[in-house]
């Protein structure tokens, strides 16, 4: 069985340091690091990811969204694009050269269609309810299945994720959860991850 994978998504509301101060914890433990931060500019992300390399995270544990130049210049593991991008295809004098590609997918032909695409990872949610989509229904691990079924690359499973709900989310067929809240506002960042890493083993 292949190991199980955990992506940390920023949440856009903490700085530089303190970023680098939890990855610099928690690196070892996950798959990816993903820098989201749909508030700031291409130039403030770039730098601020040549901070985090500048500090020792390694590069391949970083996932840069939506920039796949600021990806593929600082070499990066990898990147994460939004569904709205446009045919990967189009895309490819960008995504040459990068490591890895993850596209986020809200039904099951969407994520065929990237798979064939050459996406090498698609993440699907959100899966249970969570603050952070509030009034929106989740989807649910039997549409978790149900897509899981559809495509042969790992399929990441988003959206109020907690160490309790690990195993009945890989069990729907997920190869991988991500996080968000559950990291970076915990009191012990690195506890946080650990109690996701241990039920993922």
């Amino acid at each position: 069985m292949s190991e199980k994978e955990l992506h940390v998504i920023s949440n856009g509301k903490i700085t530089w340091s303190e970023i680098a101060k939890i990855a610099a914890q928690i690196h070892p433990y996950v798959t990816a690091i993903h820098i989201r931060e749909k508030t700031k500019s291409l130039d403030e992300v770039f730098i601020g990811i040549q901070y985090l390399l500048e500090q020792g995270i390694p590069a391949k544990s970083l996932y840069v969204n939506g920039l796949p130049s600021v990806a593929l210049a600082l070499q990066t593991g990898g990147v994460q694009l939004p569904g709205t991008t446009p045919s990967l295809v189009m895309q490819d004098e960008f995504c040459r050269g990068i490591q890895r590609i993850g596209v986020s997918v809200h039904q099951a032909d969407e994520a065929k269609w990237r798979e064939q695409e050459g996406a090498d990872y698609v993440m699907f949610g959100h899966i249970f309810a969570t603050s952070s989509k509030q009034g929106v229904p989740p989807r649910g691990l039997e549409q978790l299945r149900q897509l899981v079924s559809h495509v042969n690359i790992p399929v990441i499973a988003i959206g109020g994720m907690t160490p309790a709900r690990v195993k009945s989310t890989l069990d729907a067929g997920a190869s991988g959860i991500a996080v968000m809240s559950g990291i970076w506002e915990a009191a012990d960042p690195l506890g946080a991850v650990l109690a996701y890493h241990d039920e993922l083993q």
